[in-house]
């Protein structure tokens, strides 16, 4: 359980650490630790779903079309929760391969 609790913290510096790409915004650790919260219940249960969904564009773009997944959950984040703002979308791309990457390590951990 405390392993848990200690990846959730990590994810939530991670995205923290997002704000400092121009066009990203957090406003404090609580909210962050919400879209952690939020992106791993996604990420367990809504992904798979998408994956299989765009699994046919997905092979065409060897993998690649994952990334604009992770930048539309992203985004409707945003949208759903207005103290997490992204101004644009290069910025949200930045973003969404950081913690996309950061989310395949602490799932390895």
């Amino acid at each position: 359980m405390i392993k848990l609790v200690i990846k959730w913290i990590i994810f939530a510096l991670v995205i923290m650490g997002t704000c400092y790409i121009p066009g990203i915004e957090v406003n404090g650790f609580e909210f962050a630790m919400l879209i952690a919260f939020i992106l791993t219940v996604i990420n367990v249960f809504f992904k798979p779903i998408l994956k299989l969904v765009t699994l046919p564009i997905n092979l065409l773009t060897f993998g690649l079309f994952s990334l604009v997944i992770n930048l539309g959950i992203l985004y409707g984040i945003s949208y759903f929760i207005p103290q997490y703002q992204i101004h644009d979308f290069l910025s949200g791309f930045y973003a969404s391969v950081i913690i996309a990457v950061s989310y395949f390590i602490l799932k390895k951990i």
